[in-house]
């Protein structure tokens, strides 16, 4: 039977692993919002339908797990929120902390020489301190980050998309032409969808650190799905 430390481990994991396939998708959608040569090239005459189409699907499934991965409340979900509420029992996060902090220098059972000895477990004994201060600090960033998030007004709006996707899917003929869903009407901007992912990306970060004692190479993860969207969209490499 797993232990409440091992099911909040691998529950972090998965919100990782899902996480990272979010940014895919934008990684893919954000030239279609924001870079006027994609629009211009691939979303106009000929190719404007099926550019509209893919935008609006692409934005959907964005938005549903953003509100997935952030506020889903079933606790086989591995959703901020419930990852957030679980390092409320003190108990928990006290054995966390623990786990955080003490760091075993092999060295300092070796050693022979017993000031060498003391000297190295002193130094062991900071930072084992500076690791729980850093601790705390993460936990306190964690809880002020996830308060800020969860009540942006976008938050309802990804809630809205997530209930009522189905809804939404409709093609609607106005104005002589037809119109996919009119994103204005779910209180949701396109750059709602930048800010409350890299809201998230430091949430998931945090949770890793704090459950997992683990980070990850976002760079390299920002570098790659740069290139992916670039070459997909045939935008040049050193393109801004």
């Amino acid at each position: 039977m797993p232990s409440q430390i091992e099911k909040l481990e691998a529950h972090a994991s998965h919100l990782l692993d899902a996480f990272i396939g979010l940014r895919e998708k934008y990684a893919m959608l954000e030239p279609m919002l924001f870079d006027p040569d994609t629009n211009k090239n691939r979303g106009s005459r000929e190719q404007a339908r099926g550019f509209q189409i893919l935008r609006s699907s692409l934005f959907l499934s964005c938005a549903q797990d953003i509100a997935k991965l952030t506020l889903d409340v079933d606790k086989r979900t591995p959703s901020i929120r419930n990852l957030v509420g679980e390092l409320d029992e003190t108990t928990l996060v006290s054995e966390l902390e623990d786990r955080y902090a003490i760091w075993l220098i092999p060295s300092v059972e070796e050693e022979a020489n017993p000031e060498i000895a003391m000297a190295l477990k002193r130094m062991e004994e900071r930072e084992r301190a500076e690791r729980r201060e850093q601790f705390r600090e993460h936990l306190v960033e964690l809880r002020e980050l996830w308060i800020k998030l969860s009540t942006t007004p976008a938050m309802t709006g990804f809630l809205t998309v997530r209930d009522k996707v189905s809804a939404h899917t409709e093609v609607r003929f106005v104005v002589d032409k037809y119109q996919l869903i009119d994103i204005g009407t779910l209180g949701i901007k396109w750059r709602d969808l930048r800010a409350s992912i890299e809201s998230m990306q430091r949430l998931v970060e945090l949770i890793g650190l704090i459950v997992r004692n683990a980070g990850f190479a976002w760079d390299c993860l920002d570098h790659q799905l740069s290139n992916a969207s670039k070459s997909f969209w045939g935008v040049p490499t050193d393109a801004h």
